[in-house]
């Protein structure tokens, strides 16, 4: 409308300079013309829904428009583009403005809910001492999402459970593990109950949708303060995480064959026999 209002301008003006009009004149007659057709200024405004606005007085209406006179002239105006109209008496009528709702707004989601639940045996790792054990013999238990760390336990107190060998059984007692949230996500200490240890997260709401969860526990190849993880044992699960849901993954623990011989070699025998198992519910 903006652009319409110029052209209808750049029209009349050279209409009353070829009656021999000086500009002032020009400007003068455009205000006889309010005041002789109009009385004093009292026009309707229209605001429409791209913030322009015409005024003038309303001379009819068709189909779908209003016709309406300006001082450039008489304009056909969509009503589709009419956001509401201040009528000359001070009515206001709304016609195409924004809906504003009308109930309370829904709530926003909130972040996804992650609870994993280990049964089974507890795992656990030993070194002879003859054979030397290494300069950090901390376990940990690491959860990814797509790769991605979730949080972290450490359990970097031994057990002096077999004589001439270092044991790290790993524990989730307060005391005795060091939880480690990723960026974004809030852990919880682990739940402790006999034969049973439940984690939960709050993961960001990004993290709903189809994913991959891993789980694996590690063994520190370098020292506490420059460590060296390396898998020792894992499993891997497919979700579909949902916001504002508790989603659980049930993991499942088996020593299997797993045992430390101390009588004779000193040796870990069958390690590779400990499996861990995922599902979702």
């Amino acid at each position: 409308m903006l652009q319409a209002r110029c052209r209808w301008r750049s029209h009349a003006v050279p209409h009353l300079r070829a009656r021999g009009l000086s500009r002032r004149g020009a400007v003068a007659g455009v205000t006889w013309a309010l005041v002789a057709g109009w009385g004093i200024v009292r026009a309707d405004t229209y605001y429409m829904t791209d913030g322009d606005r015409v005024t003038g007085k309303t001379a009819a209406q068709a189909a779908g428009f209003y016709k309406v006179d300006t001082p450039y002239g008489r304009v056909s105006i969509p009503k589709g583009r009419v956001a509401r109209i201040v009528h000359d008496d001070g009515r206001e009528e709304l016609l195409n403005g924004p809906v504003m709702p009308t109930g309370p707004r829904p709530p926003a989601p909130g972040p996804v809910h992650l609870v994993v639940v280990v049964t089974g045996a507890s795992f656990w790792q030993a070194w002879n001492q003859k054979d030397g054990v290494p300069a950090d013999p901390s376990l940990r238990l690491e959860l990814t999402l797509d790769e991605g760390a979730i949080a972290s336990y450490v359990d970097g107190k031994t057990d002096p459970d077999i004589p001439g060998a270092t044991v790290n059984a790993f524990s989730f007692v307060a005391g005795d593990v060091r939880v480690t949230p990723g960026e974004h996500v809030r852990a919880e200490g682990p739940d402790v109950r006999p034969g049973r240890i439940t984690l939960r997260l709050d993961l960001p709401l990004e993290a709903a949708g189809e994913r991959t969860f891993r789980l694996a526990y590690q063994v520190n190849d370098g020292t506490a303060a420059s460590p060296a993880w390396r898998d020792l044992v894992g499993t891997d699960i497919h979700l579909s995480l949902k916001p504002d849901a508790s989603n659980v993954v049930e993991i499942h623990q088996d020593r299997g064959g797993m045992e430390y011989s101390g009588l004779f070699h000193k040796k870990m025998k069958n390690v590779d026999s400990f499996r861990i198992e995922a599902k979702s519910s």
